[in-house]
């Protein structure tokens, strides 16, 4: 019998430096695609706030919102960052031929190595732009104006007296009103392919 070390894990060898350039694009690229998400989902919260639950619009706790989603969003990435170096890893242990487009084999390894990298960059910018009180202003006013977009004035109107005064009758009114926001917006839309008169 053998006494000594125990044999350890071969390590998982790290590849040549991924190109800057090509990771770069890669990460713009994403954080174009995390913005627009990040409007789409601060831009619902607005309508359902408006809409449903009747509150008057409140920049700070929309920006809060907005730096809440960012987070979520670098956790994501965060989480693809271990699925992908796990992939990895089995990857360079893997035999014969590759089965399906997402049964990787070593030859795969840059590839593979080049995402890890990817997700772990924009998971730090996205926290980066988490405390960027620019970046996530910008945020808010496209979610404002994506929720404007959707529901017309109904929530432009919240956004911009920031202040509603709800009384019993509002509350009763409030199906007929919804039920007309159709009209609204139809006639919202056609002032707005109206060409202007004057000079």
């Amino acid at each position: 019998m053998m006494w000594g070390k125990k044999r350890s894990e071969t390590p998982t060898p790290t590849p040549a430096p991924v190109d800057p350039a090509a990771l770069e694009r890669a990460v713009v690229e994403a954080l174009l695609i995390a913005r627009a998400a990040a409007v789409v989902t601060v831009a619902n919260r607005i309508v359902v706030h408006a809409l449903r639950d009747n509150e008057v619009f409140d920049h700070d706790e929309t920006a809060a919102a907005v730096r809440r989603t960012l987070h979520r969003l670098a956790e994501e990435q965060r989480a693809q960052n271990t699925r992908i170096a796990g992939e990895r890893a089995k990857a360079l242990r893997a035999r014969g031929r590759s089965r399906h487009q997402h049964d990787y084999r070593p030859g795969d390894d840059d590839t593979l190595w080049f995402r890890e990298n990817a997700y772990v960059t924009v998971a730090d910018r996205l926290d980066a732009l988490r405390d960027d009180p620019d970046h996530v202003d910008g945020i808010v006013a496209a979610a404002v104006e994506r929720a404007w977009g959707d529901v017309g004035s109904a929530v432009v109107t919240r956004v911009r007296a920031r202040q509603v005064v709800v009384d019993d009758d509002y509350r009763d009114d409030k199906q007929s009103r919804l039920a007309g926001l159709g009209d609204d917006l139809a006639a919202l839309a056609a002032r707005s392919t109206t060409p202007p008169t004057g000079g």
